[in-house]
């Protein structure tokens, strides 16, 4: 009984991986200029690099851009990106094990 509810896990845990890159491939491909953000767990975390707070303890951070002379970072938009978050946690809260100290890029260099 143990393996077959550990095969259950790896599943979920599996979908939830799966639903968060899908998710945040949305992200990237709704704001073109976003080059990247992490979600960081408040312990770790400077006032300077939190955007928006997610879930218990868990803040929107580091948020990279590259926009036109001019653009300015705005809390609404760190919100949109804070709220695409949310929804995936409130649809699958499992993802919540998934997001603390990740990075999220558009490439890798």
């Amino acid at each position: 009984m143990k393996a077959l509810y550990d095969r259950t896990q790896d599943r979920q845990g599996q979908s939830g991986a799966s639903d968060l890159a899908a998710r945040v491939e949305l992200i990237f491909k709704h704001y073109p200029m976003l080059c990247g953000f992490s979600v960081q767990d408040d312990s770790a975390l400077t006032t300077e690099r939190a955007m928006v707070e997610l879930h218990g303890g868990l803040w929107l951070a580091d948020v990279a851009v590259n926009a036109p002379p001019g653009f300015r970072m705005t809390r609404e938009f760190c919100d949109q990106i804070a709220g695409a978050l949310l929804e995936l946690l409130d649809e699958q809260p499992e993802v919540l094990e998934l997001l603390p100290g990740r990075t999220f890029a558009r490439t890798l260099h």
